[in-house]
């Protein structure tokens, strides 16, 4: 085999809000088909190709919780590299910081997330988090997001 063959690269780029409503987080808990089933994450996926990143977290947060939401701020861009499924990933991650608009709170049926909840910091900070939560949790706590 290749050294080529050997080392399949994949990059990815993703949108993912940062919802923050009375003082609590929205996170999401994962599936089996993500790899990491039963750890909890920011709501957001994958930017279609040719999709702009501001309309993938619109999307992909109302795909996953039912809520329609606007843009406040691109808070951070995320990148980490890492191994998954036995090729390596490199995760670009962009996290906004968006506002609850409207819908109601629902949970993605057979997708990548099964359960949305609201938590507050201490309450998520006890949870399975995946590296992105963990990093968004430490922006919630530097830039003061949630008193």
């Amino acid at each position: 085999m290749s050294e080529t063959a050997a080392k399949l690269e994949t990059q990815r780029l993703a949108a993912y809000g940062l919802v923050i409503n009375e003082g609590k987080i929205l996170l999401c808990r994962l599936t089996a088909l993500t790899g990491s089933v039963g750890m909890w994450t920011l709501p957001g996926g994958k930017v279609e190709f040719g999709e702009h990143p501001d309309h993938a977290v619109v999307r992909e947060v109302f795909e996953e919780t039912g809520l329609k939401v606007s843009i406040k701020s691109l808070v951070t861009v995320n990148s980490e590299l890492f191994h998954f499924s036995g090729n390596r990933m490199h995760a670009v991650r962009l996290i906004y910081k968006v506002q609850v608009e409207g819908g109601t709170l629902s949970y993605e049926k057979d997708g990548t997330t099964d359960l949305c909840e609201w938590f507050t910091p201490e309450e998520a900070r006890k949870l399975p988090l995946v590296s992105l939560s963990k990093a968004a949790m430490r922006i919630v706590k530097e830039q003061g997001l949630i008193s």
